[in-house]
This record gives structure tokens, C-alpha cells and sequence, in this order.
């Protein structure tokens, strides 16, 4: 009898699959919604990653060639963001939510945030909540990204000599083509991250304001030219001096007061200097450049190795004291310092310098210099001294214009060891050639001064401009790269 009741009540079902329809509908339902709102916080999570790395990016780059402080970078992470995520609802958060480290010894930045948004769906009846979690979904990602943390320091040594005189317009539009690319018109000068000195060279390098200071002019033997040229060994009878293929520092000798005037770099004014192509120490004033560029002019003749030592010079510590703070060159050991110098001529060198007095010179001795010694002159042949009786401040540079244009010549030998020792600095030099013979004596001197790689020919105005610039974006990839 009770068998009997039980197996028609669990057979009678009428009514009862309304309820546990709708139940289902509900259940089918919150999920349904759960699963559009996880899929737009996916998708929203996707769009703040996308934010983030072009807001990580696009800073890296502008660390990499410019200066930035914490305001100006969180403000551009943010100008980024609203680029990018326009018509996003949950933008103000994540500017909000935003935040980025700098790290300076591994040359990095990570741009972090997080955000939001609303279940509309999982809600539904109330039961969302209590059956599959919160009423919001959070989201957060991060993006880290290298940039270059080097600073780059360029000397751009270019040949100014008579036989360019119709080649000034190229060289002008080549040199500011360097500048336009590493020193954008578009960016703020307190920002740069590259310095440019411009050294135009002819017979000797026009100094400008510095040629008193290195010619000796604090103890009397100054003259009245910018015009400045090299310097010899010096041998005070007790101690030789090698710096002929040094920078050591222009006032290095510190036996006596006044040093003598042999110590000091030469005047090169008597056989021809450009008085309109005044040099300019490091700078990262884009304007004050190019004005200089636009004042080139041609004149005198090839001493290339007084281009390649003030080149040196100019991005030398050891002339910190000479130029004006803003223009101070990097330690060599300064790892966050790349230091370039871009080096053209169209001809081959012909003028060197020597120390004075060579007409007095006894031939058939052999291992003879002059020497300054007990405040006269010598003239030593091994251990013998002679006195020669010419007072200090008659002493004058003399120009050797009998060095020829060959590969051997002293002048392009001397071009050659300064350039040998620019790059043992640490100095990465580029050497350009301008002309149509790549096996002459210019062509071959600037393909030993170049470093690996770096050795350009131009024979055309069009290829002096391209050299220049492809040297110029080279270097730029080189500090982005690094």
C-alpha cells in the first residue's frame, strides 16, 4: 500500500517544471553575464597593456636622447595614455593608478597601473555576487623597456683648406644636417643628451677667444692670432717631455714660472688660417652651431693633424680648465659617456710644424735637439751642449712647407699617430674622404683614422651630405642601442 503511494507521487510531476525552468534561466543567465563581463575586463586589461607599453616606449626613447625629469616623464606617460585610451571607461583610473621607476645603471624604465570596471551581468537577481565573486573586476599590468642611458660627446672636424673654397656650400648643408639629427630643432636644449664642437681646420685651428690661453699668452707670448697649430716634445735638459701625441694638458709644465714658450701649441697665422671658421668647444646649443657653420670659409692650406689634435682637444678632460663649464668634456672612464669625432678632408696633407731655430742645426751630428736649459737655448748632441744665445721671447713657430703630399710625408704621419691615439682614448672616430680618387693620400689617411666600419668616401656635393647624415643617424642607433 505505501509502495504503491510512493510510485505515484514520484510519477506525478505536474507543475513542477515551471519552477525549476525559470531557476535554470537565472542560472544560465548570471552566467551568460559573468562571462561578457569577464570578457570586457580581458579586453579592457588588453587595451591598459597596449597603453603601457607605447607610453613605456615612447619615454624610453625620449630618455634615450633627451634629459627628463620626473614630472615630464609622468606627464608624457600620461599624455600616452589619453592617446591610447580615449574612449576607455576606466582612463581616469589608470592615470590615476599610474606609476613608472627609472633605473639609471641598467638603463631601464617600467611603467606600471591598474584599473577597473563594473559587472553589469553577474549581478543579475543578486545572486552574481554571492554565487561568482565581486561586483568589479580589477585588472593591472606592467611594461619595462631599455633605453639608452649614455650621453654622447662629438667633435665634427672638418677640413676648411683653400681647396674646398667651392665645396663651402655642401660642407655647410653636411654639417648642419649632423646637428638637425642630434640636436632636433623640436627639442628643449635643457633637455639634450648630445654635445657637438665644430673644429674647422686648415693650416691650423682658428681658437678664437681659447688662442691666447694656449699659445702662453698669461706670461707674455701672446700674439695677434687665433690661429693655432701643435705642439713638439720638450726636453728641459733634465726631463723629456713626450706629449707631442698626447692630450695632456696644454699647461703641463710646472718647473718653472714663466714655463717655457716651447711648452705652449704653435702659430700657425703665417701661412694661412681661416679667420672666418672660429672653432666651438662642446655645446649643446643647436643655434650657436649652426650660425658657426653658416660662417665657413675656405682658406689656407692642409695641416690635417691640427684639425685631429684639436679634435682630441675638445672632448679631452685634460682641457677641462680651458673651456667654459657648459662645454667641460666627460672623464674617459665615465661609463655613461659615448665619445665620437667625425673627420673629413678633401686633399692631402701638406703643412707641419716644428719648433723654431732649425736653421741652426749642425749636420752630420747625430741624436742633436734643442733643449732649454739654465734659461738658454742648446743645442745637445748626445750628451754635448751647446749654448745658443736667442732670448725666449724671440722664439717663433715655423711653418714646414716642404712636407709634399705624400703617405709618408711628416705631416700625415703625425695626422695618422693622433688619430692612433684618439682612438686608444676611447675615442670612436669617422673618417670621411671627399673627392673621386679613393686610393690618394687623403682617402688613405682618413681610412686608417676611422675606426672599423666607419670609413666613408664622398665624391659628390650629394655624397658629402649623405655621408654626414648616415654617419650622424649611425651614431645616434650606436647610444639608442646601447
Amino acid at each position: 500500500m505505501i509502495k504503491a503511494l510512493i510510485s505515484k507521487l514520484n510519477r506525478n510531476q505536474d507543475g513542477s517544471i515551471l519552477p525549476i525552468f525559470a531557476g535554470m534561466v537565472l542560472v544560465l543567465v548570471v552566467i551568460g553575464g559573468a562571462a561578457i563581463d569577464i570578457s570586457r575586463s580581458v579586453n579592457a586589461r588588453e587595451k591598459l597593456a597596449y597603453a603601457i607599453d607605447a607610453a613605456a616606449l615612447s619615454v624610453a626613447t625620449d630618455l634615450s636622447t633627451s634629459a627628463l625629469s620626473d614630472a615630464q616623464i609622468k606627464q608624457r606617460i600620461e599624455n600616452s595614455f589619453r592617446a591610447n585610451l580615449a574612449d576607455a571607461e576606466f582612463l581616469d583610473q589608470a592615470i590615476e593608478n599610474l606609476s613608472f621607476v627609472i633605473d639609471d645603471d641598467e638603463g631601464t624604465v617600467t611603467v606600471t597601473s591598474f584599473a577597473g570596471l563594473n559587472n553589469y551581468f553577474v549581478n543579475i537577481g543578486g545572486l552574481g555576487k554571492d554565487l561568482l565573486g565581486p561586483d568589479a573586476f580589477n585588472f593591472g599590468t606592467n611594461a619595462r623597456v631599455n633605453y639608452s642611458r649614455f650621453d654622447v660627446e662629438l667633435a665634427l672636424i672638418v677640413d676648411v683648406t683653400g681647396s674646398m673654397r667651392g665645396d663651402m656650400p655642401a660642407l655647410r648643408e653636411a654639417s648642419t644636417d649632423v646637428v638637425n639629427i642630434l640636436l632636433p630643432e623640436d627639442q628643449d636644449q635643457s633637455e639634450a643628451k648630445v654635445r657637438i664642437s665644430l673644429v674647422p681646420y686648415s693650416t691650423g685651428v682658428n681658437l678664437g677667444v681659447y688662442a691666447d690661453v694656449v699659445k702662453g699668452g698669461a706670461y707674455g707670448f701672446a700674439d695677434s692670432s687665433d690661429c693655432v697649430t701643435e705642439r713638439q716634445d720638450y726636453d728641459d735638459g733634465t726631463e723629456l717631455y713626450d706629449v707631442k701625441y698626447t692630450d695632456s694638458a696644454y699647461n703641463y709644465y710646472t718647473k718653472s714660472n714663466p714655463p717655457p714658450k716651447a711648452t705652449f701649441y704653435g702659430d700657425g697665422s703665417n701661412d694661412g688660417c681661416s679667420s672666418d671658421s672660429v672653432m666651438i668647444p662642446l655645446t649643446d646649443d643647436r643655434d650657436e652651431l649652426i650660425d658657426a657653420i653658416e660662417d665657413l670659409e675656405a682658406d689656407g692650406w692642409t695641416a690635417g693633424h691640427t684639425g685631429a689634435i684639436w679634435g682630441w682637444n675638445v672632448l679631452s678632460p685634460n682641457y677641462a680648465n680651458l673651456w667654459p663649464a657648459a662645454s667641460v668634456p666627460a672623464a674617459y672612464n665615465d661609463d655613461n659617456i659615448l665619445k665620437f669625432a667625425i673627420m673629413m678632408t678633401d686633399g692631402d696633407n701638406n703643412r707641419a710644424f716644428d719648433l723654431p731655430l732649425t736653421e741652426y742645426k749642425k749636420v752630420g751630428e747625430e741624436n742633436c735637439r734643442w733643449v732649454w736649459r739654465n734659461g738658454g737655448w742648446r743645442w745637445r748632441c748626445d750628451d754635448i751642449y751647446d749654448w745658443v744665445d736667442i732670448p725666449e721671447s724671440e722664439l717663433e713657430w715655423e711653418v714646414n712647407s716642404d712636407t709634399g703630399e705624400g703617405y709618408s710625408n711628416e705631416a700625415s704621419v703625425r695626422h695618422r699617430a693622433y688619430c692612433t691615439a684618439m682612438k686608444d682614448a676611447g675615442i670612436e672616430v669617422f673618417g670621411v674622404y671627399f673627392g673621386s680618387n679613393n686610393s690618394s693620400t687623403g682617402a688613405r689617411n682618413m681610412q686608417n683614422c676611422a675606426s672599423s666600419g666607419n670609413y666613408y668616401q664622398a665624391s659628390s656635393s650629394e655624397g658629402l651630405k649623405q655621408a654626414f647624415s648616415n654617419i650622424a643617424k649611425k651614431i645616434q642607433s650606436i647610444y639608442l642601442s646601447r
